[in-house]
């Protein structure tokens, strides 16, 4: 999914899950269904481990933590 007012904000939900209780679903775009194979193995943990993975395209090195 992609967020509709911040695009570089994607989110990647277990299908048929419920959403996760601290977003606001319509604020959300479906954009397409994938394959448990099709998706990186740090999403596929966050999903397992929480329900879903939440992360950001375009980050920059300047958005790193320092240390």
């Amino acid at each position: 999914m992609v967020h509709r007012r911040h695009e570089a904000f994607r989110l990647v939900a277990r299908e048929g899950a419920a959403f996760p209780a601290e977003g606001i679903e319509a604020d959300w775009r479906e954009t397409r269904v994938r394959d448990e194979a099709d998706v990186n193995d740090q999403v596929r943990a966050d999903v397992e481990r929480d329900g879903y993975s939440l992360f950001r395209i375009g980050l920059t090195f300047a958005d790193l933590p320092e240390g």
